[in-house]
């Protein structure tokens, strides 16, 4: 698990990176203490709301969500048994990003899958 968020980090424009559950509870983290406990809350609670609002409008179950600040970008996708959660600088490249979030979420599935 290390391994998938040392990836993530290592793109341009990343500052942090964490699994969490789908509860927000922390499981892994390049980020420390308080930081780390209030991304994974908040952003499994944000994801929780946009998937009821994507369900009130019948169109499928979210996989991926953007929240797009001044100050900066937070990505949360659906890593099946986990959230996936990136924190990101407006300046970084959100295709190549997305793109290895996406990567990330099917090697945690293997993962969580081999166990």
């Amino acid at each position: 698990m290390e391994t998938i968020l040392q990836r993530l980090l290592a793109i341009d424009g990343v500052t942090g990176a964490l699994l969490a559950g789908k509860d927000g509870l922390v499981v892994a983290s390049t980020l420390e203490g308080e930081e780390e406990e209030l991304l994974g809350a908040m952003g499994a609670a944000a994801y929780d709301a946009a998937g009821r609002y994507i369900e009130q409008l019948g169109v499928g179950d979210i996989r991926h969500a953007t929240f797009e600040t001044p100050g900066g970008i937070i990505l949360v996708t659906d890593g099946g048994e986990m959230l996936i959660i990136v924190r990101c600088a407006v300046q970084a490249n959100l295709g190549r990003v997305r793109m290895e979030v996406g990567a990330a979420s099917l090697r945690l599935a293997e993962q969580i899958g081999s166990y």
